[in-house]
């Protein structure tokens, strides 16, 4: 069997197409990498820019003309972090399925489940506490791992070149651009320490997956592995020169040039952040993770029978749902709310797929009781045999449901929540947090709520709704049950009516 994987990043694309043997041995055929910089200025434009647009796909033309050379049965190609934000992603989709990619975007958490499959088959995890780090374009993922079990998991909607565009340095850079990115820092990962668990394993190790650690590991000990220090050192180096002299004297590769300075700041203030243990570059990642993802499902790229996960979750609708009109209300609000909040919660189409799935479902509990209704949900989905579906993505599936209502997930206060994988934790809260806030803007169940839009600053969530008629109640409930993504976003909430 031969597979093709395609990790469309936020800086580079990569391809490697493999041939697998019936016991799961591989044999690479070709690799290929284009450096073609998504993400450049997304954060200001919120746009692929069109050299890097066209750069993409002609990128993507050259692999396809590979894998067909090569007859692969099957095609993975994954989008990250410029895909799952930019206004122009689906342009961008559209045209690399013409090439005949067709790109399924996924989630930050799902970034580090593969990542961490890639690495787990790799090396044999020691003992002691590890943490993976792979800093993309435009995210950056963690993942904690103690005697081979993972402990927890976070994705971090910064890498590279977002924190780059972000941090507008000077060329050369200046102290002060050095203090206000360490600033930025700082704030990013107090925010993200509220979204982990209260005691992490503090590591001895930390494996690093990505382009930029190989740089970093290059320059800092011209080997795979450095310290907190050798990177010091090397950071150091890096901002006392402009782009032209950190390739000139430095080494650096042109591409990464001029911004390989932020991307140091970057893994040094992570290194000191986890404790400062030393550093361990590996050459694996996410499309490594991708080839062993299908291999576990016999060779299939995506979950097979697309229709028929449709079908049977229709047909459980249609049998135990009291009030189909509501729960396809309550479905359409909660895909406007994840397109408005897909750049901040950094989910895709397979996260986008199962809340869909479960506003559909999230009512059927009422066939038991209403009261815990959304507990006797949980407990028809886990038992239904919804056809098509990956057992994993079931426990997702009754796990949103579960939490659509009453108190919030908590890994240390609930089993069931606490048995998923850490990545489907992180996922769960989010599709349920706006699964709540979609329900709430129905609390009446008369479809009053046509549209609404959201406004995120640094503050503040507001959501704006486009309504028929009296919505005060939902408005209220919103408040209410949103509180969660409030919580998520670390902003306050207000809703108003156009």
């Amino acid at each position: 069997m031969r597979i093709a994987a395609i990790d469309v990043g936020s800086n580079s694309i990569h391809m490697m197409v493999v041939e697998a043997d019936p016991m799961g041995g591989q044999r690479v055929l070709a690799r290929d990498k284009a450096m073609v910089r998504l993400a450049r200025g997304e954060a200001k434009s919120g746009e692929i820019g069109p050299e890097a647009f066209r750069a993409g796909l002609d990128a993507l033309g050259q692999m396809a003309k590979t894998i067909r050379d090569f007859g692969c049965e099957t095609l993975m190609a994954c989008g990250t972090a410029a895909l799952r934000d930019a206004k122009n992603a689906q342009a961008f989709l559209m045209e690399a399925e013409k090439l005949g990619i067709p790109i399924q975007v996924i989630s930050g958490e799902e970034e580090a489940r593969l990542i961490h499959l890639a690495v787990s088959h790799a090396i044999p995890f020691p003992p002691e506490p590890v943490t993976l780090v792979d800093i993309g374009g435009g995210s950056t993922e963690l993942t904690w791992v103690q005697g081979g079990r993972v402990a927890a998991s976070i994705s971090l909607p910064w890498g590279l070149q977002r924190l780059a565009d972000a941090a507008q340095t000077a060329d050369p850079p200046t102290a002060h651009d050095l203090k206000r990115l360490r600033k930025m820092i700082r704030r990013i990962l107090k925010k993200a320490r509220k979204d982990l668990p209260s005691e992490l394993p503090e590591p001895t190790l930390i494996l690093g997956t990505s382009g930029t650690l190989e740089e970093l590991a290059k320059g800092a000990s011209a080997g795979q592995a450095f310290t907190a220090e050798q990177l010091r050192d090397f950071t150091l180096r890096l901002w006392r020169v402009d782009a032209q002299h950190r390739m000139d004297r430095v080494g650096v590769d042109p591409k990464r040039a001029e911004v390989l300075h932020v991307g140091a700041i970057w893994a040094l203030s992570l290194m000191e952040w986890l404790g400062c243990p030393p550093l361990r570059h590996l050459p694996v990642g996410l499309r490594e993770g991708m080839i062993w993802e299908a291999l576990k499902h016999g060779g299939a790229a995506i979950p097979p029978l697309a229709d028929r996960r449709r079908a049977s979750v229709e047909q459980l609708a249609s049998r135990l749902d009291p009030d189909p009109g509501h729960s396809r209300q309550v479905a359409r609000l909660a895909d406007e709310l994840f397109t408005s909040l897909q750049p901040f919660f950094e989910l895709g189409d397979t996260e986008r797929q199962w809340l869909a799935f479960a506003a559909r479902l999230h009512d059927i509990g009422f066939s038991i009781s209403e009261k815990g209704h959304h507990k006797h949900g949980e407990y028809l989905i886990r038992n239904a045999t919804l056809s098509g579906f990956w057992p994993e993505e079931i426990d997702v599936l009754a796990q949103v449901v579960r939490f659509h209502r009453g108190k919030a997930p908590h890994h240390a206060k609930h089993e069931a929540f606490r048995a998923l994988a850490p990545w489907h934790r992180q996922v769960v809260r989010k599709l349920a947090a706006i699964l709540r806030g979609a329900d709430a803007l129905d609390r009446r169940r008369r479809q009053g709520v046509r549209h609404l839009a959201v406004e995120v600053d640094e503050q503040r969530l507001h959501v704006i709704l486009d309504a028929d008629g009296d919505v005060d109640s939902e408005m209220e409930t919103f408040l209410d049950k949103g509180a969660l993504l409030g919580t998520l976003l670390d902003r306050w909430i207000e809703v108003t009516v156009v």
